[in-house]
């Protein structure tokens, strides 16, 4: 990690957001850690998070990050950071964070053709449960 990169995440406070790229992300200290997130919807409906639930278990198994439903309502990937403080501690865990949520977007984007013209069931689920997301 550059110098630049440090000092800024030393300087920006635990409870302020990170805004990369046009995605935000939330630090959430507690004790013995912080709970490192993304906000994927504001508000998931009931068809969204059961496409959620037996989607999401994929990307759990590739990244450290999994899917929650906080209680506002909005679906998130989150992952418990132990020891984690600061922006600065969190800093290895957010480039993996960042890319599983691109992940879920590209998901989420308009279907393009494809060579084979046969669309992975998988991905039209996620592309379905993601219908309509806006950054």
């Amino acid at each position: 990690m550059s110098d630049d990169i440090a000092r800024w995440l030393e300087d920006l406070p635990a409870d302020a957001p990170l805004v990369l790229d046009g995605e935000s992300a939330y630090l959430q200290p507690a004790s013995g850690g912080a709970e490192l997130g993304a906000i994927l919807l504001r508000e998931a409906s009931d068809a969204q998070l059961e496409e959620a639930a037996r989607t999401g278990f994929q990307g759990a198994r590739q990244f450290e990050a999994g899917l929650a439903l906080r209680a506002d309502g909005a679906l998130v990937l989150s992952q418990w950071l132990p020891q984690a403080e600061s922006w600065l501690d969190a800093a290895p865990a957010l480039e993996q964070l960042f890319n599983q949520l691109a992940m879920w977007r590209m998901a989420a984007a308009p279907a393009r053709a494809r060579a084979n013209n046969s669309p992975d069931q998988s991905e039209q689920r996620i592309r379905a449960l993601f219908a309509g997301v806006q950054r």
